[in-house]
């Protein structure tokens, strides 16, 4: 496990930059809102909903941050990392809802043509690609700094404002539509933002369900192969791996050539380096045996 220095280093880190997405998350929604309210468009009303999820994210993420890095207890021996997946999963989630909510309202519109008015400004297009760029902004940044610290959070959150940019650029093409005559466009639009934003969900899910139901980290033939090359290693058996969404957690069994403790020790040592090694930081649990053929 990390020491506490480092996990307050990260934890500080990760909360400076929610704190900064937040910020900047908070003028896209107003601003989205102001210009879709003063155009009367659904799907641009929609995206600013959509984008809202940001915010609530970042201040979610806040929160959840504080006790993902909480020290390890008696009850939680391994730590609170799954935490922040849980956190990312429930992004997803909300994503569902918003998917719900804008395709309802999309289908009413479509439904009523003739009484959909939608005023686009120039205002309304050059705003629009205003909070492109800052969205844009707000992507590289937290997914820099989430591959940095290697916070699935960050990631999480990151891929959803990815989502958001593509989004808003198809918005932005509309828009212009709109403008030429065309106001059908709007629900249309906002019909097709609801496959960005399920597509957005399912990206996030498969990133976070397999930490939530601890499915296996690394093949186990790969973990046999290195550590059958460590000298006095003759098997590796039953083998598990898992991850807590940053953290790897390695077990096995090993029968060695010796009945020597401090030789046995000194192999699982040597185990532990190379998996190290090829893996980075992890937590190895190694059940030793001697081998039945050992004459030692």
């Amino acid at each position: 496990m990390a020491n506490r220095p480092a996990v307050t280093h990260y934890h500080r880190r990760v909360r400076r930059v929610l704190l900064v997405t937040l910020a900047l998350n908070l003028s896209i929604v107003l601003g989205k809102l102001i210009l879709g309210w003063k155009a009367n468009a659904l799907s641009l009303l929609s995206d600013a909903g959509h984008s809202a999820t940001d915010s609530i994210n970042n201040i979610v993420g806040l929160l959840i941050i504080r006790l993902a890095t909480a020290e390890a207890d008696i009850g939680h021996p391994y730590g609170h990392r799954k935490i922040e997946s849980l956190a990312a999963f429930s992004i997803g989630g909300i994503l569902v809802l918003t998917c719900f909510e804008v395709a309802k309202s999309a289908i009413s519109r479509l439904m009523h043509l003739s009484e959909l008015v939608v005023h686009v400004s120039r205002l309304t297009v050059g705003g629009l690609g205003v909070a492109i760029a800052v969205n844009t902004f707000v992507y590289v940044y937290e997914r820099r700094a989430g591959r940095a610290l290697g916070s699935s959070y960050l990631l999480a959150d990151a891929l959803h404002t990815r989502s958001d940019i593509l989004i808003s650029s198809v918005l932005l093409v509309g828009l212009v539509g709109m403008k030429m005559g065309f106001p059908w466009l709007d629900p249309v639009l906002a019909l097709i933002i609801t496959g960005f934003i399920a597509r957005a969900g399912w990206q996030i899910f498969q990133r976070t369900v397999p930490v939530l139901v601890d499915a296996a980290s690394l093949e186990p033939a790969r973990i046999r192969a290195l550590v059958r090359r460590v000298p006095g290693v003759k098997e590796v058996y039953r083998i598990r791996s898992r991850s807590d969404g940053q953290h790897l957690f390695i077990e096995f069994n090993v029968s060695v050539t010796t009945r020597d403790v401090a030789r046995a020790h000194r192999i699982t040592e040597q185990i532990e380096e190379e998996l190290a090694k090829e893996f980075g930081p992890c937590d190895v649990t190694i059940h030793v045996e001697p081998h039945e053929e050992s004459g030692e």
